[in-house]
């Protein structure tokens, strides 16, 4: 296990915006500038650290990181937290509560492509000879970054202000995602694959990868095809080549569906990247000090968790951050403040944020104590629609390894007196964990198990102070195997590498078939934040209320949730707006509002112009807690 605090990057130096960012984002945030840095290789790593520090940037604001928003707007997951968190339920109903709502997502997407935009046109300043593989690698892990920022950007807010040259032109239009942008994405993944090298980097040190970039072009590529051009079922759709109008180092001239399997294929063989034997072991409940019996403050003595006891006695603990299942992550480390603008964003919020809702039943019963080991408390957002549970076969071990069952599971979980959208189903594998050396008393020292981990291996004080807030720390895996597997058959309709996924988790082989395949997506990848825009790409772009998206988003009506302690159905009309889950995917397409005070900014629409649906006659605004 790595020690907390060599668990991210934290070099957050920046290169200067320029022109074009100056409309996009007003502040300057750097000091250097592109007329006097870099002024050296060893100036490009830092500037190439500060690129992956978007990351963090990003997450100081989860409720606007692709990872979270899109796993709340997808059918998986409720947006719930408590009655005034009028922000997580306007994500979930894919509506919004102000104009700017995804004011910081916009912003730092921009800041890392003129990062990443910087690197690519200083590399040949300086002389690598004798250095070609680190040139190289360098480069590609810049166009990776470009292409996986400009990927978010496209599926968040769709045509978008887009520039491939060292500084933008002013002014900087938006342009066709599906025509302009996204072939650009595909050469920048490609560009990264072809120039980067297996081995190059140490896995989980934070860095792309050959076969990070490799699963990310299919990820680009199979949504382009999908939701832009329509394609249906990839294995059997024929599929023209995508040209690329434009010279791009190591891009070549057009990219073709064989490419990108054997972009995967050589991902899965030669990536060094294998299956974690159990699928428990990806997820942090499984660590050493939570699955293991221990003593709490007391000294009484405390079981480990049930539910991973055939593992612990097996001596099988979590895999840990930066695995060997794990292609690309987030990383955090123990330098998490409330002070400055990014210091959160080096702590996993997201498991505070799904972990089980806090405050108390209205008699004095809370949750996140030994009452509902090994699930601390949190806000209690991002909880599991019921439509997932109810529609996932109990034969299937995936369901139970992903989804806690509050009341079943825990001794004595509670719907609190301010809780809404809560079904008691939660996200296991993106929850605050604990284990029995935690303080229970004091949330504030070693609440979680990563606080009692730093108590015990480090002395490293909690930064923030509060260890239920502060001492979180795994990654947020954006890309592992079985999703590049899973890849491989659905564009292949071989189901090979599909049954190989099913094999680890105990489940007998299938042939391959459309419905198989998505229905696979569906439970192995469950709560990752890739759902919403697997349907997307099912769907097509302009599939209307009755498409595949629209229909799964609209189960959510009616699902079971329990309100402030009442049990109740889930509506989308009642007190949110009189539209439905199928009209409001329907009326955007499930793209973002784009920042408002952008486009007032600009003020001329041929330059930089809203998306359907938003701040027009439809019913896009949530300005009040949903009531039931």
């Amino acid at each position: 296990m790595k020690k907390i605090y060599l668990m991210a990057i934290a070099v957050l130096f920046a290169v200067g915006l320029t022109s074009c960012e100056d409309f996009l984002e007003r502040e300057n945030y750097t000091e250097a500038n592109t007329s006097n840095y870099p002024a050296s290789p060893s100036d490009l790593n830092k500037e190439l650290a500060a690129l992956y520090g978007v990351m963090n940037q990003m997450s100081t604001a989860p409720l606007e990181t692709p990872w979270f928003v899109n796993y709340i707007m997808s059918d998986d997951a409720n947006g719930a937290g408590g009655t005034g968190d009028v922000e997580s339920h306007a994500v979930g109903h894919l509506m919004s509560n102000k104009e700017d709502l995804y004011y910081d997502a916009w912003k730092n997407t921009y800041v890392g492509i003129a990062r990443a935009s910087a690197i690519i046109s200083a590399v040949d300043a300086f002389d690598w000879t004798g250095q070609e593989t680190a040139r190289n690698q360098m480069l590609g892990e810049a166009y990776f970054m470009r292409g996986l920022l400009y990927l978010w950007g496209v599926q968040f807010f769709g045509d978008i202000p887009a520039y491939w040259a060292p500084a933008a032109p002013d002014p900087c239009p938006q342009l066709s995602a599906e025509n302009e942008i996204m072939p650009h994405i595909l050469a920048d993944f490609v560009s990264a694959a072809n120039l980067m090298s297996h081995g190059a980097t140490t896995r989980g040190d934070g860095h792309a990868t050959k076969g990070a970039a490799e699963g990310m072009l299919a990820r680009a590529y199979m949504f382009y095809e999908g939701f832009y051009k329509k394609a249906g079922e990839l294995a059997t759709a024929s599929l023209p080549d995508v040209p690329f109008d434009f010279e791009q180092e190591a891009a070549g001239s057009s990219l073709s569906k064989s490419q990108v399997v054997a972009f995967l294929e050589d991902a899965i063989n030669n990536g060094g990247y294998k299956l974690v034997e159990d699928f428990r072991l990806l997820w942090q409940y499984t660590n050493e000090l939570t699955a293991k019996d221990g003593k709490d403050e007391k000294g009484n003595d405390v079981a480990g968790y049930a539910f991973v006891k055939d593992l612990a006695d097996a001596g099988k603990f979590w895999a840990g951050n930066g695995n060997e299942e794990e292609m690309f992550q987030v990383q955090y480390m123990n330098s998490g403040s409330w002070n400055g603008t990014i210091g959160m964003g080096f702590v996993n919020q997201v498991e505070l944020y799904c972990a089980l809702r806090c405050d108390d039943d209205g008699a004095g019963t809370a949750n996140g104590d030994l009452n509902t080991f090994p699930f601390g408390q949190g806000w209690g957002q991002g909880t599991i629609n019921a439509t997932l549970w109810d529609e996932w076969s109990d034969n299937d071990p995936r369901k139970r390894a992903t989804i806690l069952d509050a009341q079943a599971e825990c001794e004595k979980f509670v719907f609190t007196t301010s809780c809404s959208e809560d079904a008691g189903y939660y996200n296991k594998k993106w929850m605050t964990v604990t284990c029995p050396q935690s303080s229970w008393s004091d949330h504030n020292t070693a609440y979680t198990w990563w606080g009692a981990y730093r108590v015990q291996n480090t002395s490293a004080p909690n930064t923030n102070g509060n260890s239920m807030q502060g001492d979180h720390f795994s990654d947020i895996v954006l890309l592992r195997l079985a999703d590049v597997m899973l890849m491989h058959s659905e564009l292949t309709g071989d189901a090979t590498q599909m049954n190989k996924v099913r094999a680890r988790a105990g489940l007998p082989a299938t042939t391959y078939s459309w419905k198989n395949i998505k229905d696979e997506r569906r439970w192995e990848l469950a709560g990752e934040g890739l759902r919403f825009n697997d349907l997307r790409r099912w769907s097509g772009k302009d599939g209307g209320s009755s498409c595949e998206a629209a229909v799964a988003l609209q189960k959510q009506e009616g699902s079971r949730v329990n309100y402030c302690g009442t049990w109740t159905k889930m509506s989308h009309g009642k007190g949110v707006g009189g539209s439905s889950w199928a009209q409001r995917y329907a009326d955007t397409d499930g793209f973002l509002p784009k920042p408002n005070s952008q486009i007032a900014l600009i003020n001329d629409a041929s330059i930089l112009s809203q998306n359907k649906g938003w701040y027009d006659g439809t019913a896009w605004s949530l300005s009040g807690t949903p009531v039931y």
